[in-house]
């Protein structure tokens, strides 16, 4: 069964500063998704400017309160300004392994969990989690999938002019290791096309309009100054995620977007990857 445990208290919840979370009481587990509950005299989601979840010192989310939000609203969720949801599963997948892949097995040499959440301008806020939980998945079907965590990586870039250009999107290069990517998200409120290449040939030529009229007509729902890249807009995680690991025979792999002005953005990806990469 699913089980629902409160988190230890927060630490340090000031108004501005970084208030952190032992995680603790969550080892043993696996960790399906963790909700935050925002209180006080204000506390906003837009005042959360950094949320990093590491394991044994390393950083396996990073994102902020708006940016999480907003990927989240896009799977989608309902709206709700107190609450913040981290979520290691998907919950339109159409299999169970689809489903439950990304789920954080705690089981597997996490020796230390933390929160960190920093927080700028908020008055007298509060902050309490909770966390669903459950047995990790031991059986052979799940044994590739096991180690695999629902990981979010960010990055910020320039875009100096109106063109099209490559996009710095972390661990895309197979040369470098490449990794498993369920979502591209990238934060611009003027990109307007993407093209998406796997060893030379082209997988995903979109324009905004397109891009999100798909997503609509599979349950998505698309945010404003997102551009989102869903490989498996579908649910079918198991048999769409967008694999640039030299192990899957990928050599070259790019992300080319359009934008119509100079900007800064920034770009949020989830993957999956194991705890010892990256």
């Amino acid at each position: 069964m699913i089980e629902l445990i409160k988190l230890n208290p927060a630490n340090n919840v000031v108004a501005s500063g970084v208030a952190n979370i032992d995680l603790s009481n969550l080892l043993g587990y696996s960790i399906e998704k963790i909700f935050l509950q925002l209180g006080g005299t204000s506390l906003t989601k837009a005042m959360l400017t950094s949320i990093q979840l590491k394991a044994n010192g390393k950083i396996i989310l990073d994102t902020d309160g708006s940016k999480l939000d907003a990927r989240l609203s896009y799977r989608p969720r309902t709206a709700d300004a107190t609450m913040l949801e981290i979520d290691f599963l998907e919950n339109l997948a159409k299999s169970k392994l689809g489903l439950l892949g990304g789920s954080l097995d705690t089981t597997l040499g996490i020796k230390n969990l933390r929160l960190e959440i920093t927080i700028a301008g908020a008055t007298a806020p509060t902050l309490a989690g909770y966390a669903e939980v459950a047995r990790p998945q031991v059986g052979p079907e799940f044994a590739q999938l096991r180690p695999l965590i629902a990981r979010v990586h960010r990055v910020t870039q320039s875009i100096g002019a109106a063109g099209t250009f490559p996009l710095a999107v972390p661990h895309m290069d197979p040369v470098s290791g490449g990794s498993i990517f369920k979502r591209i998200a990238v934060f611009s409120a003027n990109m307007t096309a993407a093209q998406v290449f796997r060893n030379g040939i082209l997988e995903h030529d979109s324009v905004k309009a397109i891009n999100e009229y798909r997503q609509k007509i599979y349950g998505r729902t698309p945010q404003a100054s997102l551009y989102m890249i869903d490989s498996m807009v579908d649910g079918l995680q198991e048999d769409r995620v967008y694999d640039t690991r030299p192990a899957s025979g990928c050599t070259t792999a790019q992300l080319m977007a359009t934008f119509s002005g100079a900007e800064t953005i920034t770009i949020e990806v989830e993957t999956l990857e194991p705890l010892d990469v990256y």
